[in-house]
């Protein structure tokens, strides 16, 4: 049933399996893949060095089919048959070479699909691959159900090896990279009295920050702030209502007795867009004054917003204006260095923008937001994301809030 179902599809095909019409799918197919190879390499350096190296493997036996066919028609067109009934199938390095594009054509699917933006660009792309997928299954499968027995051991071998290399490699970067190399950090921070002097307390707060995890980071933001805060009634026993407030809130509000006073120190532990290797860790210390007679707890809070290096470094951080400008003390945006050029064509330019927002009556403290734009073709026109695994599956991103208080003593 299947044979006679495919010989169906062979036979609908016709016009694009013989291998005169095919050649140039041969020619399409290694143009591409060398091209997106190379240009992966001087753009994304080592990031893309293994998958690369398996897009020239199959530009170089396309390119090798192309030869072959062009020399096949050439020696039939010498005994006056210009047009031979020669189907792609019969020869193994056409097999070999859809065969080893099938697990490469995949990933602009994985990618598209995987987002919530499709505009005209990413349609078109994905219309090229829908075409080039089709061809690759066609020639490929015709091997298998064809009985002109044309294979041989060695084919079959390369047949087997760079397609599965090609799923393996798909998988390292889909599944276990992103999960082996998601951020992970160690946050410590500390807040003490070193001297006192009457009412006024002389302060010093230290933060630590370690890289545990196994891939380098790039920060997005990094902040510090020391608020202050009453101590409130003393023994009041909170309410459901107040409970159930401070636990359905976000984790920075702190609903509490405790009345917020304002920020006394604040600053920048790391700057936009530098990195963390495995293993480094960053030590920040400062110090301060606080008068005890205007605030009877301190509050340190560390904000950071990390994501997965790529191959390149992020751009430039530059200052934005958010819709809100007036909640906000500093915005600064960036855009996410491509992976790919495929990712380049199908992720939408995603850039990240990165708030350090005014209290509120929802988060009555300074607290640190990151938001991941999409920018859509052709009307340019930005979109909230909430995660950017929706816009780059390579990369994964992470907030990090950590605080520590301290009780002055009358």
């Amino acid at each position: 049933m299947l044979t006679q179902l495919l010989h169906r599809l062979q036979d609908s095909f016709y016009w694009t399996v013989n291998v005169k019409r095919f050649r140039w799918v041969l020619l399409a197919d290694a143009f591409i893949f060398s091209s997106t190879a190379i240009g992966d390499m001087i753009i994304c350096g080592r990031e893309q060095v293994v998958t690369a190296i398996l897009r020239i493997a199959a530009a170089v036996i396309n390119s090798f089919a192309f030869i072959q066919v062009q020399r096949e028609l050439a020696s039939w067109s010498n005994v006056g048959n210009q047009n031979p009934d020669l189907n792609a199938w019969q020869f193994p390095s056409i097999v070999a070479g859809q065969a080893t594009a099938v697990p490469m054509l995949l990933i602009p699917f994985w990618i598209e699909f995987s987002g919530d933006f499709h505009d005209v660009a990413d349609i078109l792309v994905i219309i090229i691959a829908s075409l080039m997928l089709l061809l690759a299954f066609i020639a490929a499968l015709g091997a298998l159900f064809s009985k002109s027995g044309s294979l041989t051991v060695s084919w079959g071998v390369v047949i087997a090896l760079l397609p599965l290399a090609g799923l393996i490699q798909f998988w390292y970067m889909t599944f276990y990279r992103p999960v082996h190399e998601r951020p992970r950090v160690n946050v410590v921070a500390k807040i003490d009295e070193f001297r006192r002097y009457g009412k006024v307390t002389h302060a010093q707060g230290a933060v630590t920050v370690n890289n545990v995890g196994s891939g380098e980071l790039d920060v997005l933001g990094a902040f510090y702030t020391v608020t202050a805060y009453d101590n409130g009634s003393t023994g009041h026993m909170m309410t459901s209502d107040q409970v159930r407030d401070a636990l359905t809130r976000s984790r920075v509000a702190w609903r509490e007795e405790s009345g917020y006073k304002g920020v006394l120190k604040v600053g920048r532990l790391v700057r936009h867009g530098g990195h963390l290797t495995p293993g480094q860790k960053l030590l920040t210390s400062f110090s301060f004054d606080v008068d005890n007679r205007l605030q009877e707890k301190l509050r340190l809070t560390v904000f950071l917003s990390l994501i997965t290096h790529g191959g390149e470094d992020l751009g430039e951080f530059r200052k934005c204006e958010p819709e809100d400008a007036e909640e906000t003390y500093v915005c600064f945006q960036s855009k996410l260095p491509r992976e790919s050029i495929i990712r380049g064509w199908l992720g939408d330019s995603p850039e990240a923008r990165v708030s350090l927002r005014k209290p509120t009556d929802e988060t009555p403290v300074p607290h640190l937001e990151t938001d991941f734009l999409a920018v859509t073709w052709p009307s340019k026109k930005k979109h909230e994301e909430t995660a950017v695994q929706s816009i780059d599956l390579y990369r994964r991103s992470r907030a990090v809030t950590s605080s520590v208080e301290y009780r002055l003593d009358p």
